[in-house]
């Protein structure tokens, strides 16, 4: 190139989509970051110049998909420290049954004060299952001093290996579909483990509901899949904007979803249930000049105390098929 010519400079329409990409990874990435962290307050202060200085161009399916993979990331992030969380908890809880249960020497008190300091500090869950596993040396010393501990203690041995052992297995996994964004059937078995050994101890009680779209199948081959996970994305936005932030929706499987309701009795579930029901009803999806009704069969159970993961899932499901057996696009509480 000569020194007379000058570089043409990119249209302003490609310019506006670099800008428009930028924006979407800039926002996801801060998104991901901690309040007080700098670089998020650096890629905010970035943001506001694109927008000051490019007119961006709208939104393509590109930036829907930049959206939709950090919106996954920040799902699966939240909701595998949640489950840190309640490993923390359940071996502090042991800590404070033997401390409650014994009175022992010095020694064995300062291995447990060394215990609790140690899983308040862990900040992975290699760092908790370490604890746990100088924790079960400590049990052993305490049931050699009082044959009462062992019933209590066996308890929660089992429930804190089950659940480190599902957490263990789940860090290789997603936890989130890809494509409903929302949290798929690996974190569902992870979470309900929890939620019934909680139930078990503070009697705190929760609802199972097991929903299923109405004739898919049929739907499917109608008007085809990619028609059909149109609808799967869009009744699973429903499902999560109709619960409360305290409850949790699963895609299980195929066109079948599972929420968890949290602090609810049969009414408030039947009332929950009713709302996710209605919302669905009302929605319509186009294709081409049709306009497509999608309806959902619900059936919810309420955990009892000798309910297990596996039995209280048979009973929102018997109350699903009874859904569909009475005509469908309607639910059904156990309790």
């Amino acid at each position: 190139m000569s020194k007379n010519q000058t570089e043409t400079p990119p249209p302003i329409e490609f310019t506006g989509r670099i800008a428009r990409v930028l924006l979407s990874l800039i926002e996801g990435t801060t998104k991901l970051l901690a309040n007080e962290d700098t670089l998020q307050k650096q890629l905010k202060e970035t943001a506001t110049v694109i927008k000051r200085g490019i007119r961006v161009s709208t939104a393509t399916e590109l930036d829907k998909l930049i959206d939709d993979y950090f919106e996954r990331l920040i799902l699966e992030q939240k909701f595998a420290g949640g489950e840190k969380e309640l490993v923390k908890t359940m071996v502090l809880e042991v800590i404070e049954t033997i401390r409650a249960m014994m009175s022992s020497s010095g020694d064995f008190n300062a291995g447990i004060d060394e215990c609790t300091d140690k899983i308040q500090d862990a900040e992975t869950i290699q760092d908790i299952l370490k604890v746990k596993d100088y924790l079960i040396v400590e049990m052993q010393k305490a049931r050699e001093h009082s044959n009462a501990l062992n019933e209590e203690l066996e308890k929660h041995r089992v429930a804190t290996e089950t659940l480190t052992k599902k957490l263990e297995e789940s860090e290789a996994k997603a936890m989130v579909d890809s494509l409903t964004n929302i949290l798929n059937r690996n974190a569902y078995n992870l979470k309900i483990g929890q939620l019934v050994h909680e139930f078990k101890r503070y009697k705190e009680p929760w609802a199972l509901l097991v929903l299923d779209i109405d004739h898919f199948k049929s739907f499917n081959d109608t008007y085809g899949h990619k028609t059909g996970d149109k609808v799967l994305k869009s009744v699973a936005g429903t499902i999560k904007d109709s619960i409360r932030l305290s409850d949790h929706v699963f895609r299980y499987g195929g066109e079948e979803f599972v929420v968890i309701l949290s602090r609810i009795d049969k009414q408030s579930t039947s009332n929950l249930s009713e709302k996710i029901r209605k919302a669905i009803e009302r929605d319509y999806y186009v294709d081409g000049d049709k306009k497509l009704q999608v309806t959902i069969s619900i059936g919810a159970a309420i955990i009892g105390e000798n309910d297990s993961e596996t039995s209280l899932f048979e009973r929102a499901d018997k109350a699903l098929y009874q859904a569909k057996e009475n005509g469908r696009n309607q639910i059904m509480v156990d309790v």
